[in-house]
């Protein structure tokens, strides 16, 4: 019998304005939203974040990942309600990578959105891949 187990893509960057997420500097005190992302078919999905921050200043702050829903084709907000959201805090003069899963059980359709309340600019990297499992043959 075949394995069918996880297959995972590989890693592709997030959509932001239909561009690329990559290496994006987000002002401090400034929040930007990626495009919707669809898990339509797929059996998991990794998001991978990177931080970069380049000795331009102290870091003061963390900054806030969230993690917008879709219910009847409107996106949770960033500052009504409560999305799902967690911090990771920049590093001066480095880079912080952070990875976390979205399970398609609870998210179908979503977006992904950063708040740098760092104390300085960032440069901010989105990727994700997703698995299938493939049928048995």
């Amino acid at each position: 019998m075949a394995n069918t187990g996880y297959e995972w893509s590989a890693w592709a960057f997030m959509q932001k304005g239909a561009a690329d997420w990559d290496a994006d500097a987000l002002a401090d005190n400034a929040t930007e939203t990626g495009d919707a992302l669809s898990l339509s078919g797929k059996a998991g999905c990794i998001i991978g974040i990177a931080l970069a921050e380049d000795n331009t200043g102290a870091i003061d702050g963390a900054s806030t990942i969230f993690i917008l829903g879709e219910t009847d084709l409107a996106y949770e907000e960033t500052t009504i309600g409560s999305p799902y959201q967690f911090q990771i805090t920049p590093v001066q003069n480095d880079t912080v990578h952070f990875q976390f899963p979205i399970s398609p059980q609870y998210y179908d359709n979503f977006k992904i959105a950063v708040l740098n309340e760092g104390g300085q600019e960032l440069a901010v990297t989105v990727k994700y891949k997703t698995a299938s499992i493939p049928v048995a043959s």
